[in-house]
């Protein structure tokens, strides 16, 4: 589902680069160290999160896409003019089917993106057939808590957002479908506030 222009104002804005600073460095953190050559970034926006990943990852390759057409233009432009230090490929996809042959990524990395995929089990089947045994499923994630239960910002984010809200999965749906998906979980923390999520699991 594509984002609205409140959501891309949301994600393309030095704030939300600072913040998947934090975020990288924390998968780093708790991936001990695991080594990446070929990485996949699930939404890569305008090409931050392709940039964190490079700097804390240092893999050789980075695969990304974005449903939207806009955000991979704008990813493509800038990393052109101030190139990342990995040989990076962008393409306009979805989550819920990645054109990559089974076990082709070490790593891949998602931020934030499945809560607006309506059928976003189906695209973590993909992401474990996309990795390799032992790859990494590096995550940050909103799950419906973060929309129903924080005072004051939820009414706001369901009145100016655009979600699958019949859908959307709330923690322990999405915990569940990362082991029946065959994606063992090995970290998992809860942020400043209900719903927000950072993890990383391992691919059986």
């Amino acid at each position: 589902m594509l984002m609205n222009a409140i959501e891309r104002a949301m994600v393309n804005n030095p704030v939300r680069t600072a913040m998947l600073h934090g975020t990288v460095r924390w998968l780093r953190d708790s991936s001990v160290g695991r080594p990446v050559e070929h990485a996949l970034e699930i939404g890569c926006g305008r090409g931050d999160g392709i940039r964190q990943i490079v700097a804390t990852f240092d893999p050789r390759r980075v695969d990304a896409f974005d449903l939207d057409p806009a955000q991979v233009a704008r990813a493509r432009a800038r990393l052109a003019a101030d190139p990342p230090g990995a040989a990076v490929r962008l393409w306009v996809g979805d989550a819920e089917r990645i054109p990559a042959a089974d076990a082709t990524y070490d790593a891949v990395f998602e931020f934030t993106i499945l809560h607006h995929v309506p059928h976003w089990v189906r695209a973590l089947d993909e992401i474990r057939r996309v990795l390799r045994p032992g790859g990494l499923f590096l995550f940050e994630e909103l799950s419906r808590e973060f929309f129903e239960d924080v005072p004051l910002l939820s009414p706001l984010m369901r009145r100016f957002t655009v979600h699958p809200w019949d859908v959307m999965f709330d923690r322990r749906a999405f915990q569940r479908a990362l082991g029946e998906s065959g994606l063992r979980t090995t970290a998992f923390r809860t942020q400043l506030v209900p719903g927000w999520h950072r993890g990383v699991a391992v691919a059986q």
